[in-house]
């Protein structure tokens, strides 16, 4: 007799350029189809959302319910009708709309298995959104954590019970995108960079979070001493006109590409020489590990799960968040030292080439069906 596919609705705030999003439809395309009946709810409609949705593989449905406003009870009361009425086994929420309206609508239509997972670790986040998750966890079956620093979050701050947090890789790698040959100065030469250049690149919305800015203002210092330096930010975002501003301000134009958001992160990644990842918080991010993946070394903020990664001097090299001279400090050290910068790149691979999505998405599903036998 044929067994009835288990129906997974993930939802998600939109599908626009970021890391979640990224990894929403990573998941959603890779889970197993003959078992798993996938479909995903995008709350608010946005131009940009095209970047992800346009990705998503055609067995999957996409439902998009127009949230015009954050309470917008109208549209909550679609999504709930539409759990409900599609009786899915399992929802998955991330991020904070989608966690808030996401597991109520969920709970409402008596959904078997309601799972959230933190991404983020944010400093500044008001205490009523701390709240609201405390709240939250008790209609919750599960809460998947990628690192060790938002497990400790999710159990002392949240109050989840030890056996509800799930430690889960989940940012991982489509190793296929980076195994793909390339040709490095066509590359380099396609967004103008001097041949002969050390490439320095960081990947990121444009916004306060990533930490461009101090980027940026070490960039002066970088190409005093090492002037065949040039530093590749790639992302779009809020932030986009005060960066370039800062950019003329400091008169290193000549010295940076803005490249805007990209569908081609992978071979640019292989094309540079070096990544940059100065967060002012973070819970981990996806691209550390494409990073990793492309055999850079890594210079990062000591924020979130990165130290879970990065370990100092071993696997890569760690600054302070928002110390553009201690960052300077350390891309010139990786610049000058080609004996580090090969000991940091093979390292980080040796102990992280496993993060694969496929290796990742094999542990989610195993933990779909214990939560569903547990019910």
């Amino acid at each position: 007799m044929k067994t009835a596919k288990i129906k997974i609705l993930f939802i998600t705030n939109d599908l626009i350029p970021g890391g979640v999003q990224r990894l929403v439809v990573d998941f959603a395309n890779s889970l197993n189809k003959h078992k798993f009946d996938i479909s995903i709810a995008v709350l608010c409609e946005r131009p940009e959302n095209k970047f992800n949705q346009s990705r998503v593989l055609p067995h999957i449905e996409i439902s998009n319910f127009g949230f015009k406003r954050f309470w917008d009870i109208t549209a909550w009361y679609r999504l709930y009708r539409h759990i409900k009425t599609y009786k899915f086994d399992i929802v998955f929420t991330q991020l904070f709309m989608s966690d808030l309206f996401g597991r109520t609508a969920a709970f409402f239509a008596r959904t078997p298995v309601i799972i959230t997972e933190i991404q983020n670790l944010i400093p500044s986040l008001p205490k009523r959104y701390i709240f609201t998750d405390k709240v939250l966890k008790f209609i919750t079956t599960a809460c998947i954590s990628p690192t060790d620093a938002i497990s400790d979050y999710a159990k002392n701050m949240i109050g989840f019970s030890e056996n509800k947090i799930f430690l889960i890789p989940t940012n991982a790698v489509d190793e296929s995108r980076f195994n793909i040959p390339i040709n490095k100065e066509t590359i380099r030469g396609s967004i103008g960079i001097p041949k002969n250049s050390r490439v320095i690149i960081t990947v990121g919305r444009l916004v306060e979070q990533k930490g461009q800015i101090f980027l940026i203002r070490a960039i002066p210092e970088i190409i005093a001493k090492k002037p065949n330096s040039y530093f590749v930010i790639v992302g779009s975002g809020a932030l986009e006109s005060d960066l370039k501003k800062e950019v003329r301000r400091l008169n290193i134009e000549s010295h940076i590409r803005f490249l805007g958001t990209r569908n081609d992160i992978p071979e640019l990644l292989k094309a540079s020489d070096m990544f940059v990842f100065p967060s002012v918080w973070e819970g981990q991010g996806v691209v550390l590990f494409e990073a990793i993946f492309s055999r850079l070394p890594i210079v990062a903020s000591r924020v979130g799960g990165i130290p879970d990664i990065i370990i100092d001097e071993e696997t890569g090299l760690l600054v302070r968040p928002g110390d553009s001279r201690e960052l300077a400090n350390a891309i010139i050290r990786v610049l000058e030292n080609s004996g580090l910068s090969d000991k940091l790149s093979h390292e980080a691979f040796k102990r992280f080439g496993n993060r694969t999505l496929k290796n990742s998405v094999k542990i989610v599903e195993n933990i779909f069906d214990k939560l569903l036998k547990e019910y």
